[in-house]
């Protein structure tokens, strides 16, 4: 890095920082947040929970709500023997969402129910209702409670800003992509928990007893606005590793991160580039990369994909790949998500 660029870097890490300070976050306002029944159809609600138990088993929801468009839904079931199952609709409208979620106490607890038919397969069929012959549809409901046993990680003002400034100095106009980020602001936090319930596919029910980590974001959301992008998330019992690194049309790349434990965090300072792991449309089978975390800690993180589910957006514009994974981190052996996004321009993907 030059001098200028150094010093570029700094002049934007005290802007950021100073912004951070401003912040105040409500956790109440956040958890309990709903759309305006006016909200523009860029604006979005979503939930999203992600568990994965030690012996196989990965349990995933999401529902983005948009006030004047359907629903996102996601639901995927991998039961750990080979079997995996999706929703057999990814879009609904409002009096027909399958998924509902309640605050039961926020930070602590949240109540998760799914009803719906799923399918067996990594991705939905497409036109499934007009043209359903052959297709099996399981009905489907699952019962469960999120029991945090993490604190809240929110990036706007938990996140150290460094390694965002860092990527921003290395781009020609900071001044534009600051403000474009602040016309594109969301809140976006995460946290790890137990996943407690009973899914019940056609009369069979399975326990669930799980690590997750959930995030709840709602603001506008474009998601032509993103390249394409790599989420890394390592849930054992008592520690999650979070990684992302996000490429936008007018950002090469950003990331951000943290390990908790016992509520401890450390926030990542750089990892490996995206440019560095095989970029094909989809997720390699196995692929490993360097995370330093403030302090001097340093992962070597391992990633072995299991099961990868298909959600796609706005008309295939973004397709998230959600892949199921088993980790080694330093010799340590975890479960959890490896997501890969891409956007349908493929000359998008490497700058």
């Amino acid at each position: 890095m030059s001098f200028k660029t150094f010093i570029k870097m700094l002049f934007i890490k005290s802007s950021l920082d100073k912004n951070q300070g401003r912040k105040h976050y409500d956790e109440n306002y956040s958890e309990l947040y709903k759309l305006d029944e006016n909200a523009d159809k860029s604006l979005q609600n979503s939930y999203y929970f992600s568990g994965h138990s030690s012996t196989g088993q990965s349990l995933v929801f999401r529902l983005g709500e948009r006030n004047q468009s359907n629903s996102e839904i996601w639901f995927a079931y991998s039961d750990g023997i080979g079997n995996d199952y999706i929703c057999a609709h990814q879009n609904a409208e409002h009096d027909q969402t399958m998924i509902d979620v309640s605050c039961v106490e926020p930070g602590k607890k949240w109540k998760i129910q799914f009803t719906g038919g799923i399918t067996p397969g990594t991705k939905t069929p497409l036109n499934i209702w007009s043209n359903p012959k052959g297709i099996r549809i399981i009905p489907t409901v699952f019962d469960g409670e999120f029991t945090a046993t993490q604190k809240i990680f929110d990036y706007s003002k938990d996140m150290d800003t460094s390694p965002i400034a860092r990527a921003l100095a290395q781009e020609k106009s900071s001044k534009t992509i600051l403000e474009e980020i602040s016309n594109n602001n969301q809140v976006y936090y995460e946290q790890s928990g137990i996943l407690k319930g009973v899914l019940n596919l056609s009369g069979k029910k399975i326990e669930i007893d799980m690590p997750v980590i959930r995030n709840r974001s709602f603001g506008k959301r474009d998601w032509n606005n993103m390249d394409r992008h790599i989420h890394i998330c390592a849930l054992t019992n008592n520690q999650t590793v979070n990684i992302n690194m996000v490429g936008y049309s007018s950002i090469k790349e950003l990331q951000a991160g943290y390990i908790i434990n016992n509520n401890k965090v450390v926030c990542l300072d750089s990892c490996t580039s995206m440019e560095e792991i095989l970029t094909d449309g989809k997720i390699p089978s196995k692929f490993e990369f360097l995370a330093k975390f403030m302090g001097g800690k340093k992962l070597v993180i391992k990633c072995e994909k299991q099961s990868v589910f298909e959600f796609p957006f706005d008309n295939g514009i973004y397709t998230i790949y959600e892949g199921t994974a088993k980790f080694d981190i330093n010799g340590t052996k975890a479960r959890g998500v490896i997501q890969f996004g891409y956007n349908s321009d493929n000359s998008r993907w490497i700058k």
